[in-house]
């Protein structure tokens, strides 16, 4: 084998290895996630974005080298700067009666994702799940932390939800998703 093969076959086994310990949160020796979510989307009358404080999940170990996973976003917790409109995104996700947005992650493949650049998950709003392919972007990765960030586009009329409209105000249908990714071994 070439000492370039032998590099690449080195460095394949290494990031899988690695993405694999970090992967396995639900194992207090091995690490940690956390999330931070960011959003946009438009209206007639003036663009607009949200974010999502960190938010801690924990991986599991699937079957070879796979790993699953649950992250739970606290609906309460998303934050426009306007605190009206926060009420009524609130209001409007009934909040109430699902507190939370879920995503769940169900055999993935850290070295797939990182190449293919696609991380598929089943994304739950209010009682509607979907599955997303959320594009990878800026891997970035050492010893003991992983990071990446992940996009994709919800389209509210795939979750039974009518975008908002107050008067001649009408918010788009199509919403913005980035989610900044950190896997931290602990």
């Amino acid at each position: 084998m070439s000492k370039l093969c032998s590099v690449r076959l080195a460095h394949a086994v290494a990031l899988v290895a690695c993405l694999a310990a970090l992967a396995s949160g639900a194992r207090a020796d091995v690490g940690k996630g956390t999330i931070e979510i960011s959003f946009s989307a438009t209206s007639t009358l003036h663009d607009f974005e949200g974010n999502v404080p960190a938010v801690a999940f924990a991986i599991e170990p699937g079957p070879s080298g796979a790993w699953g996973g649950d992250v739970e976003v606290p609906v309460a917790a998303i934050d426009t700067g306007i605190d009206r409109r926060d009420q009524n995104l609130r209001a409007w996700l009934d909040a109430a009666q699902y507190p939370r947005i879920r995503g769940r992650f169900r055999d993935v493949d850290p070295e797939r994702a990182r190449a293919s650049r696609v991380l598929p998950f089943l994304l739950r709003i209010c009682n509607v799940e979907r599955p997303v392919q959320a594009t990878v972007s800026h891997w970035q990765q050492d010893d003991r932390t992983a990071r990446f960030d992940a996009e994709f586009d919800v389209l509210l009329h795939d979750y039974s939800l009518e975008a908002p409209s107050v008067l001649f105000v009408h918010v788009d249908d199509r919403v913005h998703v980035t989610v900044h990714v950190t896997l931290e071994r602990t």
